[in-house]
């Protein structure tokens, strides 16, 4: 393998990881501030923050599902 082919495959493993880490994060983070946004104005404790850190965890290992199940379905 030539060092050329050896850094293309090198970057696209780069691609890979850093698109699965921010595939995972934003829809966390953006469950996390919507639900502390709504808690404060609508006055409730961890209410809305509970509710919506979950949708975005669950959102974002969908997200990994679909990433995963698409490049094996490509090879």
């Amino acid at each position: 393998m030539s060092p050329d082919e050896n850094r293309g495959k090198t970057l696209k493993y780069l691609v890979l990881i850093s698109q699965i880490g921010i595939s995972m994060t934003v829809p966390i983070v953006a469950g996390i501030f919507l639900g502390k946004i709504l808690d404060d104005k609508l006055g409730t404790n961890v209410l809305f923050l509970a509710i919506f850190s979950i949708i975005g965890i669950v959102v974002a290992f969908m997200n990994l599902f679909k990433m995963v199940t698409h490049d094996f379905n490509r090879k």
